[in-house]
């Protein structure tokens, strides 16, 4: 059987995307040691529905191999966070927007940051751009959604300096990581970002110019 993990990576459609400090880029094979670290980090699992704690090496080189193939074939974005500021511009966290079930709900953002790089701006950054190249790229796409656990007011305060509002609330299983007993719930809020809002905020979004080109990697 052909390991699959040795062939090479679906090319991306993104080089990269930055502004300020911040860089957005399509993940690499190299990336694998930090997803595993920053994803077991309890302080990021605790908010993300399905992180397991440890994550498993398996599943990260799953992630980096999907993300690519979404990225490919426009079923998806997602890329790593990188701190142009940093020695060695680490990866400090990770951001991405899929499609989930219903081909007519709007894509819905998913996002983290480590605790060495939280409350310094990367996600909000990070969210900036990623949010001006969709809505930029695809003009058909009229809103993005967010969900957030009950608690997290950090990520909840992002979403609304980012001009989200509140859809609704649902109950949904507990996140992998909090080891509760099968069927435990918890409540979360979903927020949507409508395209002419988007564009309404000028102090969020990144204009054309400031964003760094696109291209085949």
């Amino acid at each position: 059987m052909i390991d699959l993990w040795l062939l090479p990576l679906p090319p991306s459609p993104v080089t990269a995307l930055s502004a300020d400090r911040v860089r957005l880029r399509p993940f690499e094979k190299a990336d694998v040691p930090a997803i595993v670290e920053q994803g077991s980090d309890r302080a990021v699992a605790h908010w993300m529905i399905s992180f397991p704690v440890p994550w498993p090496r398996w599943l990260a080189r799953q992630r980096v191999r999907e993300s690519r193939r979404d990225l490919a074939s426009g079923r998806g974005y997602h890329f790593a966070i990188t701190a142009d500021d940093q020695p060695g511009k680490p990866m400090v966290g990770a951001c991405s927007a899929i499609f989930v079930g219903d081909a007519s709900r709007p894509p819905e953002l998913a996002y983290w940051v480590a605790p060495p790089w939280q409350r310094q701006g990367y996600g909000r950054t990070a969210l900036r751009l990623l949010l001006s190249h969709m809505f930029d790229a695809d003009p058909a796409l009229i809103a993005v959604e967010a969900a957030v656990i009950e608690g997290n007011d950090a990520s909840a305060d992002l979403l609304q300096g980012l001009h989200f509002g509140v859809q609704g609330e649902e109950f949904v299983s507990a996140p992998l990581s909090w080891e509760e007993p099968p069927g435990t719930q918890v409540r979360l809020r979903r927020y949507r970002l409508w395209r002419d809002d988007w564009f309404r905020a000028s102090q969020v979004h990144i204009p054309d110019q400031v964003r760094l080109s696109t291209g085949t990697a």
